[in-house]
């Protein structure tokens, strides 16, 4: 059974990429907006899907005239364009639309990002209606007494976040209190992170602000701004343009909280870039170890070759003494310089065996 419901606008036939949807969606093809109106206020479908046309500028034109109808307040809405651009992504992003993905995306990849919006919506559904009202009591009650008190909150309660998830929640719980909807990228040594505030990524918006994170520190169009500040890019997308003082006061705010966590990014990369380097340690000095007891296995066989050796030619000379014609006091002094001799040699040996214990000495730091 088919879960979610899709309604397909194309004035003339949906395209191939719509078409493979059939298996995986209920479709409902719409040719004129008005039918489009009216299967919308049924509320049985989850998406509108803005099919390809041959005229970009009229996707847009229709993408307006959605958004500023009632019947379709509570649908998300999607586009599909040939030859996607930045320049398309972004006017899509200002007039509203949920996500703008090529035509030549993969069929399974083309499902996952309309599920993935289908799921968002779902889940933001009730977000939305908390963030509004926290915005109504925000903006009322906002000072710059307050205001400076959450950022230092925000600033001593950072410290305890041990990840990029736990630090990405307490930023939203800030904009919150400012009453703003936002996307969120933090780029730390080891990985990107892209959420939202309900903890889930939007792909659409990851996009944009991967691409958008080097434009500058404020970036404005229409009734949205991108914050780039170090290591961290927001979007924000409900900025108060017709009030001028609360814009800029947002501004300001929102610019401290976005210092206070690339400072904390930076702290937390530091922070696993010693424990690797204490790993790389530690397995350095196991190899060493390691590397000790081989050489003290080396030198104890080297020792015992080399005295085994002495042995052989002592008891060479011993036997061939006989031939030589010597006296017995003779003998017994050239017997005893060579057992003197033997005995030099392991002497040596075992005066340097010590040197592997040295080195665990100095590895264990005694």
């Amino acid at each position: 059974m088919k879960e979610y419901g899709l309604i397909v606008f194309n004035p003339t036939n949906i395209s191939s990429s719509i078409h493979s949807l059939k298996l995986d969606f209920k479709l409902t093809h719409c040719q004129s907006f008005k039918s489009l109106v009216t299967h919308a206020s049924f509320k049985e479908d989850h998406l509108i899907l803005i099919d390809v046309i041959s005229d970009a500028g009229q996707q847009f034109d229709l993408l307006n005239k959605i958004k500023s109808e009632v019947a379709c307040n509570d649908l998300s809405i999607a586009m599909l364009i040939d030859n996607l651009s930045l320049d398309d992504r972004l006017k899509a992003c200002e007039l509203g639309a949920d996500d703008c993905i090529s035509s030549h995306i993969e069929h399974d990849d083309l499902v996952t990002r309309l599920q993935s919006t289908i799921f968002y919506a779902i889940a933001n559904k009730q977000l939305k209606e908390q963030l509004r009202a926290a915005s109504d009591v925000a903006m009322t009650a906002m000072t710059n007494t307050s205001d400076m008190g959450e950022n230092i909150q925000f600033l001593l309660d950072s410290y305890h976040c041990e990840n990029l998830d736990q630090l990405g929640q307490l930023l939203f719980r800030g904009l919150n209190y400012f009453g703003l909807n936002c996307s969120l990228q933090m780029r730390s040594k080891y990985q990107i992170k892209n959420m939202e505030a309900n903890g889930m990524e939007r792909t659409m918006e990851s996009k944009l602000l991967t691409e958008m994170k080097d434009a500058g520190r404020f970036y404005d169009f229409g009734s949205r701004t991108v914050i780039n500040y170090g290591s961290v890019s927001l979007l924000v997308k409900n900025m108060p343009i017709g009030q001028t003082d609360k814009y800029g006061m947002i501004k300001d705010n929102i610019f401290g909280l976005l210092q206070g966590a690339d400072a904390k990014i930076k702290s937390l990369d530091l922070q696993l870039t010693v424990l690797e380097d204490q790993e790389k340690q530690k397995s350095l000095i196991k190899g060493l170890e390691n590397g000790i007891e081989k050489l003290e296995s080396k030198y104890i066989d080297l020792t015992n070759e080399v005295a085994s050796q002495v042995d052989a030619i002592v008891d060479s000379i011993e036997t061939s003494m006989q031939t030589l014609l010597l006296t017995e006091e003779q003998e017994s002094v050239l017997l005893g310089r060579i057992k003197q001799g033997r005995d030099n040699v392991i002497a040596l040996f075992q005066g340097y065996s010590s040197m592997d214990n040295d080195l665990k000495d100095l590895i264990e730091g005694k």
